[in-house]
């Protein structure tokens, strides 16, 4: 029985096959109006709306599957595209934080051989800003030198812009800094003067405050004084700063006829927001 259903099964399909031979012969061989073309249009015919409505049918099944793919693939892109933009960010901060701190010490190194205001041979310990003041009624910065880098109480500071203050208290490793705009600071100081001037600069005190307000003290109303002018300090005899240290500009002038001195506001040149690298003037 069953050679005999194999035998038949072979016998069908050399039958199908030399059929459709048959039919490829005829199909090429005839007019394109013969039967076995009529057969094919006919066929379509009836089956196409069936394929139509098969389609329609599991169109909503094909769109929901591809939708579901997309969206897999759009939140795996998504991940990937933000561990980029992260990526990216960390590269540029960096980048940003190199030039930052070239940008400081080749400031810092202009300033320190600067030999108009340090004399050849002058020795600085360079630190950085680790703490400030938690307090506005003080303006005090703490560094990582100390007395075991050679720092001692009221040395000069200075940073690439100029003169940030001076150490009030010093321990082994680290010291801390009062600035000029504390209102305990006072400081030597001078208009800078133009070439032409045959008198001396206009001297004072630069005085720190509560609010952090710069002002020159001490300056006579018969002195000439304009804004955008520079102050620098002065050097006097005993003073811990040398002469010619910039602090800032003058950057309003004011006069009183019942007041001897006149009122002139200073804008520092450093910003102690982004107070960072200094140097310490050693003795």
């Amino acid at each position: 029985m069953a050679r005999q259903r194999a035998l038949r099964r072979r016998i069908v399909v050399a039958t199908l096959v030399l059929l459709s031979v048959a039919l490829l012969t005829v199909y090429f061989r005839e007019s394109s109006d013969g039967p076995v073309h009529r057969l094919e249009a006919t066929t379509m015919h009836v089956v196409a709306p069936l394929q139509s409505g098969t389609a329609r049918l599991i169109q909503p099944f094909r769109s929901g599957w591809n939708w579901t793919s997309n969206l897999f693939s759009a939140q795996s892109q998504n991940h990937r595209l933000r561990a980029e933009v992260q990526q990216l960010r960390s590269q540029l901060a960096q980048e940003l934080l190199a030039q930052q701190q070239a940008a400081e010490v080749k400031g810092l190194t202009q300033m320190t051989q600067n030999t108009r205001v340090f004399p050849q041979g002058t020795r600085f310990a360079q630190a950085r800003v680790i703490a400030r003041s938690p307090t506005v009624w003080y303006s005090t910065v703490t560094i990582d030198a100390g007395s075991a880098q050679g720092v001692r109480v009221d040395d000069a500071v200075v940073n690439g812009q100029g003169l940030v203050g001076r150490v009030s208290a010093v321990t082994p490793d680290a010291s801390e800094v009062t600035l000029i705009t504390d209102q305990s600071s006072y400081v030597d100081a001078m208009i800078v003067p133009s070439d032409h001037e045959a008198q001396g600069p206009p001297q004072g005190l630069v005085a720190g405050s509560v609010t952090g307000d710069v002002t020159l003290e001490y300056v006579d109303r018969s002195q000439k004084v304009v804004a955008g002018q520079v102050v620098a300090t002065s050097g006097q005899k005993n003073s811990i700063f040398t002469r010619g240290i910039p602090i800032g500009y003058v950057s309003a002038v004011a006069q009183q006829d019942v007041e001897l001195y006149q009122s002139i506001s200073v804008t520092p040149y450093v910003d102690f927001h982004t107070l960072d690298l200094v140097e310490v003037v050693l003795p």
